[in-house]
């Protein structure tokens, strides 16, 4: 690596973190190019020697939160334990991990994307990485099912979850409490999986 490949990565790695302070202590909405260059101590040009726009810059940011949660989901797993408590293990890291770094989460869902541009396939392929835990613990309750069907009961899940934890955050009038929040969710994978069972086919033999 040459001394100029160097000092690019050496820059490429402060606007980083000077991004990601930023997004959690004021929010993905409040991000602005010439504010993270003056943390950083360089030209405002200088992102745009590493970065292609700022939502190229947020969507590494986001990589980085993808990165963390998938170490939360993967704390204490249980592959071959009981699928509700392996499932309820999962929600509320997922919850513990939004209560933690709120404005990070919430720029993996609120960044307005420039128009028409897409989610390149490396950072579709991280998002489904995470699926791929609620898959996992799915799959023994429904073994019949496809893996298309499956990913697609994960995802169902994976929805809910994050809409019953971004409407109790938000304080919405719908929202519950911290602690009835975590017992709903604990009841509503339970409710789930019970529902699976009660509709997979029995096994022959």
């Amino acid at each position: 690596m040459t001394k100029r490949d160097e000092k690019r990565q050496n820059l490429k790695a402060r606007i980083i973190e000077a991004t990601e302070r930023r997004i959690e202590e004021s929010g993905v909405e409040a991000l602005r190019a010439r504010d993270i260059m003056s943390d950083v101590g360089a030209a405002l040009g200088g992102l745009y020697n590493v970065f292609a726009d700022l939502d190229d810059l947020v969507l590494q940011i986001n990589s980085r939160t993808l990165a963390r949660l998938k170490v939360e989901l993967q704390t204490g797993a249980m592959p071959d334990g009981d699928p509700r408590a392996e499932l309820t293990r999962l929600g509320l890291a997922y919850l513990r991990f939004v209560r933690t770094h709120p404005r990070l989460w919430s720029a993996l869902f609120q960044h307005p994307f420039a128009a028409g541009k897409p989610i390149p396939d490396w950072h579709r392929a991280e998002q489904g990485e995470l699926l791929s835990y609620l898959i996992l613990a799915l799959r023994p309750l429904q073994p019949e099912l496809s893996e298309a069907a499956l990913a697609l009961r994960a995802r169902t899940l994976f929805g809910a979850i994050h809409g019953i934890v971004e409407t109790s955050l938000a304080e919405r009038f719908v929202g519950l409490s911290e602690l009835d929040l975590e017992r709903e969710i604990e009841a509503f994978i339970g409710l789930m999986v019970r529902g699976m069972r009660l509709e997979a086919p029995p096994r022959s033999g």
